[in-house]
């Protein structure tokens, strides 16, 4: 599906995701680092919501960087008690949503790697799907590192919740084509000089990285949003009850 197909087939879903009468606009602004008095007239217009996921994305990633080197994360983005698995998920949900699937791919590795550390195999299979989909191969060599990392990853989650003969498959096409076992483990995965281009994962045959044959993916984008969209009611309904 190329970027025009995409985008005609999330805009419906955006359309009617904004026109629910819950939707969570004062909630997904504050994860976007706007103003929720302008939550719904920024959210409305898709130049300036791209914008500030692109902003809260880099700040995102940064701050992880920082967490994952063992520093203290500087920006207020970091200071969210759901970060920064949930604040990840938040804006996977969104970049999808809006559309802005270029931004989707290094935010959902982190996140898949923060759900196979915690043991959920499943979510961590799903993400990493949603990683190789908003993946072009062969297109570039930084997108390339990040979609072999997520194969990479794979290896380790098919080990231990899947199946240990698609993971040795894997593990050898990973050989094959230069690529090391453990390039997930790096924060920004670089590759290989004799490291050969991102195939697409065809070479599996469409291998179902969940045990349920399901996959997270652009097409999915409205179930995936209605459970995000779930999620956050419970939260704010958890919050005002708190009050």
């Amino acid at each position: 599906m190329n970027d025009e197909q995409i985008s005609g087939a999330l805009a419906p879903t955006r359309d009617a995701a904004l026109a629910r009468p819950d939707f969570p606009f004062a909630r997904i602004a504050h994860r976007l680092g706007v103003d929720p008095a302008e939550a719904e007239v920024v959210l409305r217009d898709d130049e300036k919501t791209r914008a500030a996921l692109t902003r809260s994305i880099h700040e995102f990633l940064a701050a992880d960087d920082d967490r994952r080197a063992g520093r203290m994360p500087a920006t207020a983005l970091a200071l969210d008690p759901d970060f920064p698995t949930g604040v990840g998920m938040a804006l996977v949900g969104a970049a999808v949503l809006w559309d802005a699937h270029d931004l989707v791919p290094r935010v959902a590795l982190r996140v898949a790697k923060d759900h196979y550390e915690d043991g959920a195999d499943e979510l961590a299979a799903s993400y990493l799907a949603l990683v190789q989909e908003g993946i072009d191969p062969g297109q570039d060599s930084a997108d390339d590192a990040i979609a072999w990392a997520a194969q990479s990853l794979l290896v380790s989650v098919l080990q231990r919740s899947g199946s240990p003969a698609q993971a040795d498959e894997i593990a050898r096409d990973l050989a094959a084509h230069a690529i090391p076992i453990d390039l997930w483990r790096g924060d920004d995965p670089t590759l290989p000089d004799d490291s050969l281009s991102w195939h697409g994962g065809a070479f599996v045959g469409g291998i179902p990285p969940r045990r349920d044959e399901r996959s997270l993916s652009f097409e999915d984008v409205h179930d995936f949003m209605n459970t995000l969209l779930a999620d956050m009611r419970r939260e704010q309904e958890a919050e005002d009850g708190a009050d």
